[in-house]
């Protein structure tokens, strides 16, 4: 665990316009800066950056935190890891605890094979630039209208002809051999001693991970010898289940147009890569993941899926949009024409031509049972069970009722069917009627957020409700901040971004940031004066709710009981009270 004390110094020494900054651009407003939010697509500035409080928050999405909330969410890191990640460029040294035996060696053993893996892509890197042996690869990109810059951005390489060329580089560099069989970048010989490559005489992409270290890799043959690919076995840093490719060149084009371009092959990502679809990544020779369906969540609020029109390229679509349905993550079906992958539609048509089979995509599940009634006879029994059969089970799927329902409509029209039978088929029970709501107490939820405000703003308000006692101004999650703000403006100046991080729920740290990003309303008011009018409000409502109450006591006593004449002067007492407060 990291010391709080280090976490403020490295909060101290990363200002947030700084941190900010090196990712995005940003221009003064008033006390604040604003600019493009990096986290969902827009055109009108809604990002603003509260320097003097450490603190940021986009009007259009909501994302909002201090600097550590902001690089966790530009580069995919965990708390811990984005507190070292800013330490790291502040100067700022973590002490770290002692790794036991075993985390000793885990470590060791992921930072070797990062290592390796680096050392192999350099290698082949080499061999396609400007090795002799490189040549056939050079010549097989040539073909396919690869530059060599983008050949560079890709970090492709060329595994050249011959049994033990990586063999022999890595052992120069004293890498222990049984390490690079670990990685799959090596096998052993049979029945004698030595190792041989894995990958001859094909070209090379470099899988990477979040932050682009090469984590393995995948060999494509340039002729129609089988098998067409060949990529790395899984490994201590290489999690097929997890990991998609291309997500390092794409983590900024995803959270700038909030959605995701999902396509199978390497070529494929290549071309809509180049044709300025910057949000795209492709699966590993492997199907999709719940991993990569939250991989593809944090950066992305939604997905295109863009497999083969084939058999394998449809069941793949269908297993998919299962885990998205169950994710409740959105997802819309790409058609190319039949024939076509993306690589040969763009090549052929150019990239401007796939943008309409964007706008055109169907949601993924409306995708699926339109594909499932084209493929059955529905004019007949057999074909409508059939159908029910397959659509059903994956309908129930979808969380959101509204969603859900409109679909059964257009399903029961589209196959002649009673909705009341497609209900029982996916076992959604009959709606119940709804349960009538007590009405909601009267809320003091603004009056206290506009104290926050001000103890954010004024030392002085700050003192004030402390010596008023905040449990009489507060209620919950408000009480437990302003509590927080007393006890951090006691020990200095007060750091607001320190005493938010304190909130639990996303959903109420969002909302805070969103209510102290903006001061300039509170410029040149007379504080205390405002602290009064505040106490004077909740007052009001405490009186208000007490009067209430004793009404509601008033018409089930006797009126000739002691208790009903309390009550009465009680009520009497509150109105007087009320009336001075007016």
């Amino acid at each position: 665990m990291i010391p709080d004390e280090k976490v403020r110094e490295v909060r101290e020494r990363a200002p947030i316009l700084q941190v900010i900054s090196d990712y995005m651009s940003l221009k003064k407003s008033g006390a604040n800066y604003q600019g493009i939010c990096p986290f969902h697509g827009e055109k009108t500035p809604s990002f603003n950056v509260n320097p003097a409080r450490g603190i940021f928050h986009c009007f259009g999405c909501g994302a909002g935190g201090n600097s550590f909330d902001f690089v966790m969410r530009m580069e995919g890191l965990s708390f811990p890891q984005a507190v070292k990640f800013l330490a790291k460029k502040v100067g700022v040294e973590i002490p770290e605890r002692p790794l036991s035996r075993d985390e000793k060696r885990r470590m060791d053993e992921q930072e070797q094979a990062f290592h390796i893996n680096e050392l192999a892509c350099e290698y082949y890197l080499r061999v396609l630039e400007s090795d002799e042996a490189g040549a056939a690869g050079r010549g097989y990109l040539q073909q396919r209208g690869v530059d060599r810059e983008t050949a560079a951005t890709y970090r492709m390489g060329f595994a050249p002809v011959g049994w033990d060329n990586l063999a022999k580089f890595l052992q120069r560099k004293g890498v222990p051999l049984e390490q690079a069989e670990k990685l799959g970048l090596l096998r052993k010989r049979e029945g004698r001693d030595g190792y041989y490559d894995t990958f001859r005489n094909r070209l090379l992409f470099t899988i990477s991970d979040l932050h682009g270290r090469a984590i393995g890799f995948g060999g494509r043959v340039m002729d129609d010898s089988l098998p067409k690919y060949i990529n790395s076995p899984e490994s201590v840093v290489y999690h097929k289940s997890e990991v998609l490719f291309g997500v390092d060149l794409a983590k900024k084009g995803m959270r700038e147009q909030g959605s995701a371009i999902v396509v199978e092959g390497y070529f494929d990502h290549l071309a809509l890569y180049r044709a300025g679809y910057t949000n795209v990544v492709a699966t590993c020779g492997t199907a999709l993941t719940p991993p990569h369906v939250k991989l593809l969540r944090r950066y992305a609020e939604r997905a295109y899926m863009l497999f083969d029109g084939d058999e394998a390229g449809r069941k793949a679509t269908v297993r998919s949009m299962e885990l998205f349905l169950e994710e409740g993550f959105p997802a819309r079906v790409v058609e190319v024409p039949s024939g076509d992958d993306p690589d040969t539609f763009i090549r052929r048509e150019g990239g401007a031509a796939f943008a309409p089979l964007l706008e055109q995509s169907l949601p993924i599940f409306e995708s699926f049972y339109r594909g499932v009634l084209k493929s059955l006879d529905i004019r007949s029994v057999e074909g409508k069970v059939a159908f029910v059969n397959e659509v059903s089970p994956r309908l129930a799927k979808i969380s959101d009722p509204v969603e859900r329902g409109l679909y059964e409509k257009e399903i029961c029209r589209a196959v002649g069917i009673d909705q009341a039978m497609l209900h029982k088929k996916v076992g959604i029970p009959a709606a119940a009627p709804r349960p009538q709501q007590a009405k909601a107490a009267p809320r003091t939820a603004a009056t206290e957020e506009v104290l926050l405000t001000l103890m954010a703003k004024y030392p002085e308000v700050v003192l004030t409700v402390r010596d008023h006692g905040a449990d009489k101004l507060f209620n919950g999650a408000h009480l437990r901040l302003a509590e927080a703000i007393i006890a951090e403006a006691g020990q200095g100046e007060l750091d607001l971004s320190r005493v938010l991080e304190q909130i639990e729920s996303p959903e109420e740290r969002s909302r805070l940031f969103s209510l102290f990003v903006e001061d300039a309303h509170l410029e040149d008011m007379d504080a205390i004066k405002a602290f009064e009018q505040c106490c004077q409000a909740l007052e009001r409502h405490a009186l208000k709710g007490g009067g209430k109450a004793l009404a509601r006591e008033l018409a089930t006593v006797d009126p000739d009981s002691p208790r009903y004449l309390e009550i009465l002067a009680e009520l009497e007492r509150l109105r007087n009270k009320k009336s001075k407060l007016l």
